[in-house]
């Protein structure tokens, strides 16, 4: 009698410890639903089009972001920065709010940046070391669009609207 309750209580603690773990895998998984939603509601897609080529990447939620997005469509004129920095940037001629936003941040492959000291657009094809005043605003769906970031002509003028 006893090998039999031992048997039985050993049996209902595995499934009942099955069934919690089933529920928490459960969970974990509506949970990422939710962070994939709430990233989707804080992204805002954009169109770049760079001769004749769409190029789709997404804004952030940031400060800068969300006043340059308002802005759109809008036509800017980019050019390379110097010939050893991975960047592509366009003169806004205007400030952006940075409020809220990091001090500073790198330039990371497949960043949209707005350069606050010279109120740029920033175009990152690749990684640039962290500096004050580079603020992320969004990013490039695909990173095979960066070549054709890379290669732009000087005084490109590119095409930035809203999705």
């Amino acid at each position: 009698m006893k090998k039999l309750f031992s048997f039985t209580m050993i049996t209902l603690a595995l499934i009942f410890g099955t069934v919690a773990c089933s529920k928490n895998v459960q969970n974990r998984s509506e949970d990422q639903t939710n962070i994939s939603n709430i990233k989707r509601k804080s992204e805002y897609p954009i169109s770049i089009r760079v001769n004749g080529q769409i190029i789709k990447a997404h804004l952030n939620n940031s400060a800068a972001a969300r006043q340059f997005r308002n802005e759109l469509p809008v036509t800017l004129s980019f050019r390379t920065f110097m010939s050893d920095y991975p960047e592509k940037i366009a003169d806004l001629h205007h400030g952006l709010s940075t409020k809220g936003m990091p001090k500073g941040h790198a330039g990371t492959k497949g960043s949209i940046g707005y350069w606050s000291p010279d109120q740029r657009i920033v175009f990152y094809y690749g990684t640039e070391s962290y500096y004050e005043g580079i603020h992320i605003i969004g990013k490039f769906d695909s990173m095979k669009s960066l070549k054709t970031i890379r290669n732009m002509k000087e005084n490109t003028r590119v095409r930035i609207t809203r999705n």
